[in-house]
């Protein structure tokens, strides 16, 4: 006969060692909101593979959420349960590419339906008439690849990132995001390549996105005046930022939820795009099911757009002059 399987004993367990406050002190979120996440991945985790795992797959979803909240080096988020600082960047990786799986049912585009609240709800919010969507890029520092096209990663502050796309809703979600792009690489670049630009170029959308003056402004991306010289622009450029605002707030909740997004991610770039996916995943899990958010923390130093690599469209300069016009004119 075989000898039955050894199955080590869990050597910690956060969910019974510590109170709701120090819990959601140490994962970002409450003890229900943890559990619901455990029984989400679970199924997901179990089919990976049929051996039998030293590690539950509970405690596998709370290292994960633990680095994710805290971006804490590998040694001490195990120390912290009780397993190896290999097994801890074993278990991250393959948790984070569980949650990835359920991207498209968290992280979706309104449809027409929604794309109609979402008009109502922006509008309300910051008075720009026929918005769906906030658009903006997003720097999350990583470690400096050693890979020949390390620079290409180095970003404007002189610091190692991947440039996030992101596409916010009136409930601080995404509804889009695009993280694969180095962070040399300009946002109104990454938005001209991405499948997001593609629909709305073939008229899949009908609404308005707005961006800063780093895209080039479009029948459908609207950015704010350079040089505002009458009311109605102005009045036009007020409610613009009061909208557009909506992104920051949402990469502000986002980041300070997950501090991991704040402090150097120290995995090779494909793995470092996986994390940060799985961290949108889970910030519209959480928004979706009620979790409140944390008192927001400094942000980042605001990141002044550059000027569009591209020529702006004349068409959508005539069109946002006529809008101008229509829109914000007494």
């Amino acid at each position: 006969l075989l000898p039955a399987r050894r199955i080590l004993l869990d050597r910690s367990d956060p969910l019974n060692q510590f109170d709701e406050i120090t819990f959601r002190d140490r994962f970002r979120m409450h003890k229900e909101n943890a559990l619901e996440i455990i029984t989400l991945l679970e199924p997901r985790l179990s089919s990976l593979s049929q051996r039998g795992r030293p590690v539950s797959n509970q405690l596998q979803v709370l290292i994960t959420l633990r680095f994710l909240a805290c971006g804490i080096f590998h040694r001490e988020t195990g120390d912290l349960c009780g397993v190896s600082e290999p097994t801890v960047c074993r278990i991250v990786h393959k948790v984070c590419s569980a949650i990835c799986e359920l991207r498209s049912l968290y992280i979706k585009f309104p449809d027409a339906a929604g794309q109609a609240n979402y008009k109502v709800q922006f509008y309300e919010y910051g008075h720009f008439p026929g918005v769906i969507g906030c658009i903006d890029g997003c720097h999350v520092p990583i470690k400096c690849p050693s890979t020949p096209d390390a620079e290409e990663y180095r970003n404007r502050k002189n610091c190692f990132s991947i440039n996030v796309q992101g596409v916010c809703t009136p409930n601080l979600e995404f509804s889009n995001i695009v993280a694969r792009w180095k962070g040399a690489t300009h946002d109104s670049r990454i938005f001209l390549n991405s499948s997001l630009c593609a629909q709305f170029e073939s008229g899949q959308h009908s609404g308005l996105l707005l961006g800063d003056s780093g895209y080039g402004q479009s029948n459908y991306l609207f950015t704010p005046h350079l040089n505002p010289t009458t009311a109605e622009q102005q009045r036009y450029n007020r409610a613009h930022i009061r909208t557009r605002g909506m992104i920051e707030r949402m990469f502000g909740v986002w980041k300070t939820r997950f501090q991991c997004l704040r402090n150097t991610i120290r995995f090779k770039p494909r793995r470092c795009c996986k994390v940060i996916i799985a961290t949108a995943v889970l910030h519209n899990y959480l928004k979706q099911h009620g979790c409140p958010d944390l008192p927001m923390e400094d942000q980042d130093d605001a990141d002044v757009p550059m000027v569009a690599e591209a020529a702006n469209d004349q068409r959508g300069l005539a069109h946002r002059a006529a809008f101008t016009v229509q829109h914000f004119s007494i």
